[in-house]
């Protein structure tokens, strides 16, 4: 059986870069910058955090994070500088 192909989740331009988060079959979450994998984690019993730096111009410097809580099929949320960027609800069973 061919492995599935990743659900994207959410995907926003931050700067001049892409920053794009997808979801495997299993669960398992990956950040992705102007289409190079930067963090890829599995669920865990504690949930799931990633994260990345992303340099902008003139040493811009922002901190692209990614939660979800341990909880089944738990909402995303991709925060920017510590502020919510979006939210991505919690998918059916």
């Amino acid at each position: 059986m061919p492995p599935s192909t990743p659900q994207r989740l959410a995907s926003f331009e931050l700067g001049q870069h892409l920053v794009e988060l997808t979801e495997d079959a299993d669960g398992t979450l990956t950040l992705w910058l102007d289409g190079c994998e930067r963090k890829r984690r599995s669920p865990g019993e504690r949930g799931t955090y990633l994260w990345t730096n992303v340099e902008l111009p003139f040493e811009d410097h922002h901190l692209v994070e990614v939660r979800r809580a341990a909880e089944v099929h738990a909402a995303v949320d991709i925060l920017v500088n510590g502020s919510l960027q979006t939210r991505v609800e919690a998918r059916a069973a």
